[in-house]
């Protein structure tokens, strides 16, 4: 429990220590990783300090505890306006390391204060595995218990089925925009990379045309996978027709029918050419700019507060599957499990295996390294509690200057999902052939396009997955119900997927690091 206290001090050197105990306390109450709380403290007394040359002696309030169950902490200082991030690098990677740990500062002037608020991660009595471990066993129990009484049955799916439609309905309504204001922000955010050079462009190009790549790469092994639907004869240029079609109407007729119809690649382009206009016009817009970065934040926050309700949506969806066509159903769960899983475990090889090659270091050595961030990742499901660990091992293990670390990996964890390329294409696949939609060459060539696309669009937060398969599935015509399985296969995925996602990284980083002879080889090659 979070206690609530406020207090005031004068701005001294003694009063950044005693605020970054206060600091310590709330965020140690919310239940925040150690290593996190050490990260925030340096961060919160590096602004203070800042402020400090200029502001000494001004009134400093301090404020935390608990709002509608959620922790926050807010300092304020009294004087004229003052972003310590402003024309800073070290502080801006930092808020930006700190922001996928879900533990970022944000600053506002307000009212002749300069104000620092903070939302920490709400600790949580019941881990997400024991959560989705129990939803999906009390939906095995209560499923085959009504199986055995039609009445029962009938009554139980005239409740849950309801309750279903209304959570699918509420990540339905902001999965479009979540996809939209992603895309227009991420290339709004390439403004304050401007500090990373040419190294980091490099990193950034690369790792976009990796997950395209990747997406085709999946599309060829998927037809070795599924029975495509081949044409011969006159059909084939009708094929390229609806192609050359489906590629002009990437280009939206208005700018709310994509919104409405949930088109991804609309989407996508309509948040690539916003996202660039503001990004070119740069200060002159920079209203506009804080309007999308701001609309950003609350859309994502609405989604993780759905997100909390993904042990409950996997239950009903289980269960619903259960009571209605459990056979089928579980033949396409059993197919994706069979195909993502190994495709996880070889992908992730085959990037140790290469980087092996070209770093002329032992694939054992390199897995002992990336182990513990691996396993990390794949008991959590979360890219931000193995975040300290990913940074420590990509910097003293592996030998990636802390400088490239600080800004590729936080970078990394949000454009750069190699394992969800993966799970999105055989997830499409599975579902469409689940429901009888056709796999023809042209889905699988737009295929490559959308799920590279949304792979790179997807927030990394509760219920982000989620709202990607609402928009993936729209785009190819795969029946809304087809959001149940994936979202209970998901549920159990997430924890490979996130391990190899964060393993990719680490070696894409340092195979490029290393091409621009930066990479500590001694660090690299040490045993551990």
């Amino acid at each position: 429990m979070i206690s609530n206290r406020s207090e005031s001090f004068t701005l001294s050197e003694q009063t950044i220590d005693m605020v970054s105990e206060i600091c310590v306390q709330t965020l140690s109450e919310a239940g925040s990783d150690k290593k996190d709380i050490i990260r925030i403290r340096l961060s919160l007394e590096e602004i203070l300090g800042v402020w400090l040359e200029s502001l000494r002696g001004a009134s400093v309030h301090v404020d935390c505890g608990q709002k509608f169950g959620r922790a926050f902490m807010k300092i304020s200082v009294d004087g004229p306006a003052m972003d310590a991030w402003e024309n800073d690098e070290t502080l801006i990677l930092s808020n930006r390391m700190l922001s996928q740990a879900g533990l970022s500062f944000t600053y506002a002037y307000k009212n002749g204060k300069n104000c620092l608020t903070c939302n920490p991660r709400k600790s949580s009595s019941m881990g997400q595995i024991a959560s989705l471990i129990c939803a999906v066993i009390l939906a095995v129990i209560l499923g085959a218990g009504a199986r055995l009484f039609p009445e029962i049955q009938t009554t139980a799916l005239s409740v849950t089925q309801p309750l279903f439609n209304m959570i699918l309905g509420a990540i339905r309504a902001v999965s479009s925009p979540l996809v939209f204001l992603a895309v227009c922000c991420g290339i709004i955010s390439i403004g304050d990379l401007t500090m990373v050079g040419k190294i980091g462009r490099r990193l950034i190009l690369k790792m976009i045309a990796g997950t395209f790549i990747l997406s085709a790469v999946m599309a060829l092994l998927n037809c070795l996978l599924f029975p495509v639907t081949a044409e011969t004869g006159n059909e084939v240029s009708g094929n390229f027709s609806e192609i050359y079609q489906m590629v002009l109407e990437i280009v939206p007729s208005d700018i709310v029918s994509p919104f409405i119809d949930g088109n991804a690649l609309q989407l996508v382009f309509m948040g690539i050419c916003i996202g660039a206009t503001l990004l070119i016009l740069g200060e002159r817009v920079s209203a506009a700019q804080n309007i999308m970065m701001q609309a950003n934040e609350a859309v994502q926050f609405l989604m993780a507060g759905l997100g909390k309700a993904i042990p409950f949506f996997v239950f009903l969806s289980l269960f619903n599957l259960i009571l209605s066509d459990f056979g089928g159903g579980l033949s396409s769960l059993v197919k994706v499990f069979v195909i993502t899983i190994p495709g996880f475990l070889l992908l992730t090889l085959f990037y140790v295996i290469t980087a092996a090659v070209r770093l002329k270091v032992s694939p054992i050595l390199l897995m002992k390294k990336m182990l513990p961030t691996y396993m990390i990742a794949l008991t959590t499901a979360s890219s931000a509690a193995a975040f300290s660990t990913n940074l420590e091992t990509c910097e003293r293990k592996l030998g990636i200057p802390k400088r490239v670390v600080d800004f590729a990996i936080p970078l990394g964890q949000v454009i750069y999902k190699p394992g969800f390329v993966v799970e999105l294409s055989v997830m499409l696949l599975c579902m469409a052939e689940h429901y009888s939609v056709p796999i023809t060459p042209q889905l699988l060539i737009m295929s490559i396009l959308v799920v590279g696309f949304l792979s790179i669009a997807a927030p990394p937060i509760p219920g982000g997955a989620i709202s990607v398969f609402i928009v993936l599935f729209v785009q190819f015509g795969v029946p809304g119900e087809a959001i149940a399985l994936a979202a209970a296969v998901n549920a159990v995925l997430d924890f490979f997927l996130t391990a190899a996602n964060l393993s990719c990284l680490q070696i894409q980083v340092a195979l490029e690091i290393h091409g621009a002879g930066m990479l500590d080889e001694k660090k690299l090659k040490k045993s551990i």
